[in-house]
This record gives structure tokens, sequence and C-alpha cells, in this order.
């Protein structure tokens, strides 16, 4: 897991998904930045099988060359946020191109457009509906998003494929670049991203530890020793917050 910190840049977090234990935290955001957990893993002689982790390319090409043997699991959560990532791109395309005046139709819509269409209210599924009316590439963008949510309540992996290859035909033809560019990426990690349904592996609780992090910086208002952060990022597990996090 990645986490910017204030201005002292990025952290990488190794945890163990069964226990929950924080096994490295590196400084950067490069593959390289993991070469010291390297060394740690070599000296314990541990066997790493399945590594849930995101899209980064950094880290793909560092776990394809240091742990070769390992499953790389791509979490859906990360999936389906760049797939909110091109949305967004696609209604700045759009809000780009208006005039002045007609820009009030899309403009503070990003939330949510970004949410699921259940947890909405009636009023704001009617402000995204009628927005998806006037603006056929956003509309096409949203409605293909809502359906690769739904994909991934598909328990069977065979329909899942089948799912997903109807899904890239749509995408593919859709005439939407950002569309276009995001079925070319899935395809891509095509085997990190249906290893999800093989091995039902996910990386939510970095999420939420991620949040604990950021709980943690609030509460110092931001530690000016990254060495003690790192040594709290350890503790974490161990410290009690607010049921709020």
């Amino acid at each position: 897991m990645g986490k910017r910190i204030g201005d002292k840049g990025y952290l990488i977090i190794v945890r163990d998904l069964k226990s929950g234990a924080t096994l490295f935290v590196g400084k950067g955001k490069k593959g390289e930045c993991l070469d010291g957990f390297m060394k740690k893993l070599k000296s314990s002689k541990a066997n790493i099988e399945f590594v849930a982790v995101d899209l980064a390319p950094s880290f793909t090409a560092w776990i394809k060359a240091n742990l070769p043997h390992a499953i790389i699991v791509y979490d859906h959560f990360h999936v389906i946020k760049l797939m909110n990532d091109r949305l967004n791109k696609v209604r700045r395309r759009i809000s780009r191109e208006l005039e002045d005046e007609d820009k009030g139709e899309i403009k503070g819509l990003r939330w949510k457009f970004n949410r699921n269409n259940e947890d909405l209210e009636e009023t704001a599924q009617a402000e995204i509906k009628q927005c998806c009316t006037l603006f056929s590439e956003l509309g096409i963008t949203y409605a293909l998003k809502e359906a690769l949510r739904r994909i991934y309540r598909i328990k069977d992996l065979v329909f899942v494929e089948n799912a997903l290859q109807y899904w890239f035909e749509k995408a593919d033809c859709s005439k939407v670049p950002e569309l276009i560019s995001m079925a070319k990426t899935i395809r891509k990690h095509a085997a990190g991203i249906l290893a999800f349904w093989k091995t039902k592996i996910t990386s939510a609780i970095m999420e939420g530890f991620n949040n604990k992090i950021g709980w943690l910086t609030r509460q110092a208002y931001g530690y000016r020793d990254e060495e003690y952060l790192i040594l709290k990022i350890f503790d974490l597990p161990n410290l009690k917050t607010r049921q709020t996090l």
C-alpha cells in the first residue's frame, strides 16, 4: 500500500493479509523501495504465495522480478477506483467543451457519479440520469462503470469471464477514448483481476489501515520525525481508535 504523508512524500507499507501485522515500511513510491523488504524476506525464508496490490506498474514489475512464483491479485477496490477516474476524465472533458452558461448541468456532480448508484438518494439519482441523458458519452461511461461493479457480484468464474468479454465489446464500440483505454488496462491486467475470484483475496484491510494512518497523523498534527512515524505505523494495529474510522 502506498500512503502520501503530507509533504514528506510516500511510504510503502507491506502487511500480512492473515494476521494484519505490518511487515515493512519503505520510503518512496517505486518498486525499488521494496528491496529492503526482500532482504528481510530472504533472511526469514518465508514463502509468499499471493500478493494483493493495486495496478501501479512499478509494483507489478517488482513483484514479477522478485517474487516470480507469487500470484498477483488486483483488488476490486482499485479496479473500480480506476474506472471512476476514467469517468471523471470524461466528465471534465465534456465540461471543458461546454459554454460557461451550460456547465451548471454537470458541475458539482463528481461525488455522485463516483458513488454506487443504489446508495444515492432519489434526487441524486435523478440528477445523474438527467446528466447522462444530456451527455451521451458520460451516460455510456457511467452505465459501463455500474456494469463493471455488477460483475464483481458474480461468483462463477466462467460467467465472470463471459461478462468481462461482453463489457470489453461495449467499451470498444463506445468510441469514448477513456473507456477504450480502460478496456485495454483491464485486458492487460486480466490475470490478476480474475485471480480475485480464484483466491477470494482482497486488500480491503489495507484501505482501513490507510484511514488509520490518516487518523494517526491528524491526532499528532503531522509527525516531523519520519522514523518515529514509521514506528507508530508498526504499532498501529495495537492502537485503539474511534469507531468513526
